[in-house]
């Protein structure tokens, strides 16, 4: 077979295969991805790990958090679908008993009149995956020391099946504002008689928002609180607020001795430079030093130590 017969069965070969390779495309003539690959479902986002975290700004009357409803599915949804949401207040006591000791905080469903849905339902808009359902909540009705949750699940949809696993999510609320969060205490406790002997201050400290959006409560010494442990809350605890010109006002959270303190906020730099005298087995003592907020890498670090050694008294 000479070479000019080679190639022209090379090309009957190839217009054989480009015709039914034609002849499939135009037997099914949609991409992958423009087919339904599996039914879609309506869920809660969170669901799948139970409970979702959402903050709440004690220094709003009222604050507004989120969650979200979405659609699985593998194609774009061509048309508005209405999801129907209800609370579930048993999903918290199933919680409780189940994950929860016998010593621990329990959680609490959010009192009536705290708290509100302005919108009866989620509405997922066509092309989109997921729409939201805001909620209303009155922070400063909450206690620091208690802890709150609701439970949402899904009631209904206008459009495709709810999901069968993974119904509902717990909502968890943190009370927080903005001088609250994870601090280091860096400074050192005199007593007055005796200024030449000290201790060195250095601890990590939460400071945990109550009251309004410009106080926090802190810990004296003490580590934080575990549940379970003996509750000494009462006796090692004390506010500090943020004035607006940004100066310091102490006072004890209930039996804290403190006599007095003060000091300056440094908003710039999230820094309480503080001291506050206070007595302890009959002994007055004074506490001086920083409190700066958690720095994010070792350059930050580096600043924030270098400011403290240029500004320590």
């Amino acid at each position: 077979m000479n070479a000019f017969k080679m190639n022209k069965m090379k090309k009957i070969l190839l217009l054989s295969l480009s015709l039914i390779a034609l002849w499939f495309i135009s037997c099914d003539d949609e991409l992958p991805m423009d087919k339904l690959m599996y039914p879609e479902s309506v869920y809660l986002v969170g669901a799948k790990g139970r409970i979702i975290d959402r903050d709440l700004n004690i220094g709003f009357l009222r604050d507004t958090v989120h969650a979200s409803v979405a659609i699985s599915s593998s194609i774009k949804i061509d048309r508005d679908v209405t999801v129907e949401i209800e609370e579930d207040p048993s999903a918290i006591k199933n919680y409780n008993d189940k994950e929860l000791g016998t010593t621990d905080v329990l959680y609490q469903n959010l009192a009536s009149g705290i708290y509100s849905f302005p919108n009866p339902n989620v509405v997922v808009k066509k092309g989109e995956v997921y729409g939201t359902y805001p909620i209303y909540v009155e922070p400063s009705s909450l206690h620091i020391d208690s802890l709150y949750m609701i439970a949402l699940r899904l009631k209904s949809s206008s459009d495709f099946e709810l999901a069968k696993q993974d119904t509902v999510v717990l909502m968890r609320f943190n009370l927080m504002n903005d001088y609250s969060g994870l601090y280091y205490m860096d400074g050192v406790i005199k007593e007055e008689a005796n200024p030449n002997d000290s201790i060195i201050y250095k601890s990590p400290r939460t400071l945990q928002a109550v009251v309004d959006g410009n106080t926090v409560r802190m810990y004296h010494l003490k580590n934080e609180w575990t549940k379970g442990a003996t509750d000494y809350r009462p006796n090692y605890c004390f506010n500090i607020s943020v004035n607006p010109d940004n100066s310091l006002s102490l006072a004890t959270w209930q039996n804290f001795n403190i006599l007095e303190g003060g000091g300056t906020y440094y908003p710039e730099l999230k820094v309480y430079d503080l001291w506050y005298r206070f007595v302890e087995d009959g002994v007055t003592k004074k506490v001086s030093g920083f409190v700066y907020k958690e720095r994010k890498n070792d350059e930050e670090q580096r600043i924030i130590n270098d400011w403290m050694e240029e500004n320590r008294k």
